[in-house]
């Protein structure tokens, strides 16, 4: 980083509960830096903080500013007129965002850069294990807790650094990677480009940003970053369409995947996933593309691939009594709940989706296309929009949302309020379902909540 950066004792991170800046936080701690932050969430600050020895601020407030404050990191949540950012302008501290801190630590490390609407994380994750397997010992911040890493990042002192990036705020178009994987263009962060087109047309801007020398890897099953992301440099994966690593002999199973898989007609062999679902098997396909890349042996691919052990919030699955299972699953695009209902398709066990809707500009834009995405399961529950800092917009609820479920057909919807969800749950769900919590808030408590009340029930009750 520049040295006019580090110019104070200590950096001061606002939202620093944010999975992101988590990350970014840590890994300064780790170089020796001085760390604070600062978050508005009442959950408990990530474990990462804790571990690590960074004290964290319920809130944000002005007086967290100390005098041996002389960087303030701003994650996209936080508003420019929130008064702890306002006072540190005053001030005369320095300020940047989240994307120009890690734009900051890009420039001097040799980027490995993941973009696209869906699959960066699991990627991400994927590609630093790879490194790590390979003994390059690498940086490495990803939008997810890797768990054969045990945390969302990793200080490293090699010469490489695997980021997960950000399309959303525009802010993936400060880096300037040697390798890009890009995993598909999907209509996503509207509210932000306004326009399809102006999201490819950043996307575009992302690749050239590779330079001449610079490599682009990019999904060929995806027709819009097949036809619209073009470098000189390039390797292709796919699965459906023709590209250059491609798998066949493809298995998928709830408990993982294995797949055959070649590199312009060349066999490299046999690959086994411990996570499930076509989806994992298409984002490994990118990994070992950028293994064959960085032409490391194929053992070394294999073997990184296989210790990959998921990421959590992405199809997290939790055994419960009475042969019930849960699974707690990030996605909150129709895309990605397509994906994740089509991991596991037995019609051995009754299927229940449990959906909160991220976003209400989302819900808006995606409303049909999530209506018609339910179709796998036998029942679906709908509870309230999620905001993320989004005010309300008039007519978009979860409530609308279950009746135009039920509208495309569906026999079995139900809209629940957030706040009754789970007391609803406990007494809903019976023993041998398979229930799929679905979306990017704070679903993920609910799951936890409602298996922590699910396993405390008595057998003879039921």
């Amino acid at each position: 980083m520049r040295p006019e950066l580090l110019n104070g004792h200590q950096i001061h991170f606002m939202g620093v509960g944010g999975i992101g800046m988590s990350g970014l936080a840590a890994i300064l701690k780790e170089r020796g830096l001085s760390v604070s932050g600062c978050d508005v969430s009442r959950k408990d600050p990530p474990a990462s903080l804790r571990e690590c020895g960074i004290g964290v601020f319920r809130g944000h407030h002005p007086a967290h500013l100390s005098d041996e404050v002389g960087l303030v990191v701003f994650s996209s949540a936080v508003s420019e007129q929130e008064p702890e950012l306002v006072a540190a302008r005053a001030r005369g501290i320095p300020t940047i965002s989240r994307g120009e801190l890690l734009s900051e630590l890009a420039s001097t490390a040799r980027l490995v850069a993941v973009a696209g609407a869906h699959g960066k994380t699991t990627t991400s994750g994927m590609s630093a294990q790879l490194l790590i397997h390979a003994g390059w010992d690498p940086t490495a911040v990803v939008g997810g807790h890797v768990v054969s890493i045990g945390s969302n990042a990793r200080h490293g002192r090699g010469a490489y650094l695997v980021a997960e990036t950000d399309e959303s705020d525009g802010s993936f178009l400060l880096l300037h990677p040697e390798v890009a994987i890009v995993t598909n263009l999907d209509r996503e962060h509207l509210n932000y480009y306004q326009t399809f087109d102006r999201l490819v047309a950043a996307f575009q801007q992302f690749v050239r940003q590779l330079g001449p020398t610079g490599t682009l890897i990019r999904c060929q099953d995806d027709p819009v970053a097949r036809e619209a992301l073009m470098h000189p440099r390039q390797v292709g994966y796919g699965i459906e369409a023709p590209a250059d690593v491609t798998a066949t002999r493809v298995a998928c199973r709830s408990a993982g995947s294995e797949f055959t898989a070649s590199y312009r007609g060349h066999r490299l062999g046999t690959f086994r996933l411990q996570v499930p679902g076509r989806h994992n098997v298409l984002n490994a396909l990118g990994v070992i593309s950028l293994g064959l890349v960085l032409d490391l042996p194929l053992a070394v691919i294999r073997d990184a691939l296989w210790s990959f052990q998921g990421t959590l919030r992405r199809y997290q699955a939790l055994r419960l009594p009475r042969e019930t299972c849960f699974i707690e699953d990030y996605a909150h695009h129709p895309s990605e709940i397509r994906a994740t209902l089509g991991v596991d398709v037995s019609r051995e066990r009754h299927r229940l989706a449990v959906f909160q809707p991220h976003r209400f500009s989302r819900v808006q834009r995606l409303e049909q296309d999530f209506a018609g995405c339910f179709n796998t399961v036998d029942g679906v529950i709908v509870t309230d929009v999620y905001s993320a800092f989004e005010s309300p917009i008039p007519g978009i609820s979860g409530a609308r949302l279950a009746q135009l479920i039920k509208a495309q057909g569906h026999p079995c919807v139900r809209y629940v309020p957030r706040e009754e969800l789970p007391r609803f749950l406990v007494d809903f769900i019976q023993p041998h379902d398979l229930v799929f919590f679905l979306g990017a808030g704070d679903i993920g408590q609910v799951c936890h909540d409602v298996a922590e009340r699910w396993r405390a029930i008595d057998g003879t009750s039921r």
